[in-house]
């Protein structure tokens, strides 16, 4: 089982989205320019 799939059943049918810092794997919010745990700009967004 896909460790999103249980997230995903609690959402409804509409698109989510996830940011977390590419350095330290924290989760953001979508207007993060910085990590607040590591300084890091490098922010990825996932898509399903």
């Amino acid at each position: 089982m896909n460790l999103l799939e249980p997230l995903t059943e609690l959402v409804d049918d509409s698109d989510v989205t996830l940011y977390e810092c590419r350095s330290c794997g924290t989760t953001l919010s979508a207007d993060t320019e910085e990590c607040r745990q590591c300084g890091s700009t490098e922010i990825a967004h996932y898509e399903w």
